[in-house]
């Protein structure tokens, strides 16, 4: 008698690398639990809430608070602060 392998078929997020809700859910974790630590850009739209344009302006501003391409949530709130025109209603 002959075995016939089975295939599994793995499912692939189409619509970006933070689309898992265990991602988003373990960004938020993180964010809360260790306020000093940097996040990249991507992390940081997702837990703040702020959109990918904005934060590439963000990024490229003269008084930017990222550091060697990663920030703190608490140093980017407080960019926001002082920048009211980057926040989202």
């Amino acid at each position: 008698m002959i075995k016939q392998a089975t295939t599994h078929r793995i499912e692939v997020a189409e619509s970006g690398a933070f689309s898992s809700a265990t991602t988003i859910a373990a960004l938020l974790f993180l964010g809360a639990k260790f306020p000093h630590r940097q996040f990249n850009s991507a992390e940081l739209c997702v837990l703040s809430g702020v959109g990918r344009t904005a934060m590439s302006q963000i990024k490229n501003a003269s008084d930017t608070p990222f550091s060697l391409g990663k920030c703190t949530l608490q140093r980017l709130d407080t960019w926001l602060a002082k920048h009211p025109g980057f926040k989202q209603e």
